[in-house]
Order: structure tokens, then C-alpha cells, then sequence
């Protein structure tokens, strides 16, 4: 069996919300661990999931969350529930600071593929 993946391609009609925290390097892996457990216990099941990537930098001060969701509305209608909320407040209280945006995939680059 496979493992699911993250496409990412500018022909899809959905949205990427890409959060950067902010925090302490002596609370990275607490904040990575509870993105992940969140992820696991509570957005997999939420209509318009898709999926979510989470990146820690090599710092250690900040972690990047690259979520996809079906639509705008899907993640409004996220953020209105308690889990959801609730997960949120968690998450926050451990970063320093953080910064969600909702964004669009416009441009995809490989490098080019060499003859032979």
C-alpha cells in the first residue's frame, strides 16, 4: 500500500493555508508534536481537509504548517468549531507569534531535465 501524498499544482481548485509560528527552540518539538496530534485527532475528519505537511526549521525557531483545504468556505467553516478552536488556542499558547495565510498555487518550477 502506498502512502498518501501532498499534490501540488497550479490546476487545482482549492486553497493552502501556509502558517509560520514563531518559537522559543526549546519549544519546537512540543509545538510540532501538537500540530501533529491535532492533525491526527481532529482536522482528518474535517469536511474539506485535504492534507497538511508540517516543516520545522533547521533553527529551530520557527514551524511552517502547509495545509490544503477544498475551498475558502471549508477552512471558515473549520475554524467555526470547538475542536478546532480549541486545538488553535493549544497551538498559540506555545508559539510566540504566528502568521495564517490563505494562498493559491500560481507557479510550479523543476529544474530542466538534462539529454543525453
Amino acid at each position: 500500500m502506498s502512502s498518501p501524498t501532498t499534490t501540488i499544482t497550479v490546476d487545482a481548485d482549492l486553497v493552502t493555508l501556509v502558517n509560520v509560528f514563531t518559537v522559543d527552540p526549546a519549544r519546537q518539538a512540543e509545538l510540532v508534536n501538537a500540530l501533529d496530534e491535532a492533525t491526527r485527532r481532529i482536522f482528518v475528519a474535517v469536511p474539506g481537509f485535504i492534507s497538511a505537511n508540517l516543516h520545522a526549521s533547521l533553527d529551530g525557531t520557527r514551524v511552517i504548517n502547509y495545509a490544503q483545504w477544498a475551498s475558502e468556505r471549508h477552512h471558515q467553516e473549520a475554524l467555526r468549531r470547538a475542536d478546532v478552536r480549541e486545538h488553535l488556542t493549544e497551538a498559540t499558547a506555545i508559539a510566540e507569534k504566528w502568521d495564517p495565510t490563505l494562498v493559491r498555487v500560481r507557479s510550479i518550477h523543476h529544474p530542466q531535465r538534462q539529454s543525453v
